[in-house]
């Protein structure tokens, strides 16, 4: 590393952030946490989202920008005007199935992404942007992958190669994260697996899995990757980090049976027995991904073990059971 990269700490008291997605899951979690670090922190939110409730964001400190991540000169005049000098773009519309008509979810998706970048060339140069991709590109990027493509795994491989393409072309610094499975207090999409199993548990129900329980997957805990996009961001002056993609995982597959039962121990209902439907389900077979780069160039790794993030988990959700829906 030379003198000048080693200049270039980022200290977060003087950062003003842009999030977008911020009523999301991951958003809702970095906007409260880089608040906490001393930043000031737009948080972007869809103007279509009426129901999305920001009285938690906004007393935290955020200022909450209603719009649309496709509106360039919202996007344009936002980050010239509060002077952004760190984005994380986490908004996009997530559909794992080609099911979807795939128009809107590649206006927010692909279009979304070129709007932010574009808007950061024209008003914020400078700004380090790290984008939200996915493992699904992964296989868009693999020979052997005899998987169809669907349009959110390509979206999200576009993602990366516009954000490469900025770095390159522009000297943006940018820099994509496909991460494993997210999980933790406050991720109100009830069709994910710990969610779903949980609120289940505290309706006394019967946990439901649709296949056959032995899918594995590697679970990241929301605390462990909102540390890693803070890393990333700290580091992104670096030659060795810019324009580069990170892969957030623990390195160790869990299977969903796995997971349920262990969220029904820790239920204190040991007797219960989920119901296993058997299902055919297209999905994504991840291979095991110790993070061992991330570890050596962003000095991060998880911190909080799967039995320990469940039980945190499962406390929020208890916790808060009487607010949600």
């Amino acid at each position: 590393m030379n003198a000048a990269e080693k200049s270039s700490k980022l200290h977060w008291p003087d950062q003003r952030v842009l999030i977008t997605g911020a009523d999301g899951f991951l958003g809702g979690a970095m906007t409260r946490s880089l608040l906490a670090r001393g930043a000031s922190v737009y948080a972007l939110v869809w103007s279509g989202n009426q129901e999305c409730d920001v009285k938690n964001l906004m007393a935290a400190g955020a200022t909450i920008v209603r719009g649309d991540i496709t509106d360039l000169s919202l996007l344009t005049g936002l980050c010239g005007d509060s002077g952004i000098n760190t984005v994380f773009h986490l908004a996009a519309i997530n559909s794992n199935t080609g099911t979807q008509p795939p128009y809107a979810l590649w206006e927010a998706n692909i279009r979304g992404v070129y709007t932010v970048l574009e808007a950061c060339r024209a008003a914020s140069p400078k700004a380090r942007i790290i984008i939200a991709s996915s493992r699904e590109a992964e296989e868009c990027f693999s020979e052997q992958s005899v998987r169809p493509h669907h349009p959110y795994m390509v979206s999200k491989a576009s993602a990366e190669l516009m954000a490469r393409a900025y770095n390159d072309t522009f000297g943006l610094l940018t820099s994509c994260v496909r991460s494993d499975n997210l999980y933790g207090g406050g991720d109100l999409n009830w069709q994910r697996l710990i969610p779903g199993t949980i609120r289940s548990l505290l309706q006394e129900k019967v946990p439901v899995i649709r296949g056959d329980g032995q899918l594995a997957r590697a679970y990241v805990y929301i605390e462990d990757a909102v540390n890693a996009y803070c890393a990333i961001a700290e580091r992104l002056h670096r030659t060795d980090v810019r324009g580069q993609i990170f892969r957030l995982s623990t390195g160790i597959n869990s299977s969903v049976l796995d997971i349920v039962r262990q969220l029904v121990e820790i239920s204190g209902w040991n007797d219960l027995v989920p119901r296993i439907l058997h299902e055919k389900c297209d999905e994504r077979v991840d291979k095991i991904y110790v993070p061992t780069r991330e570890k050596q160039l962003l000095d991060w790794e998880n911190t909080v073990g799967l039995r320990e993030g469940l039980a945190r988990t499962y406390e929020w959700y208890r916790t808060h059971s009487g607010e949600l829906s």
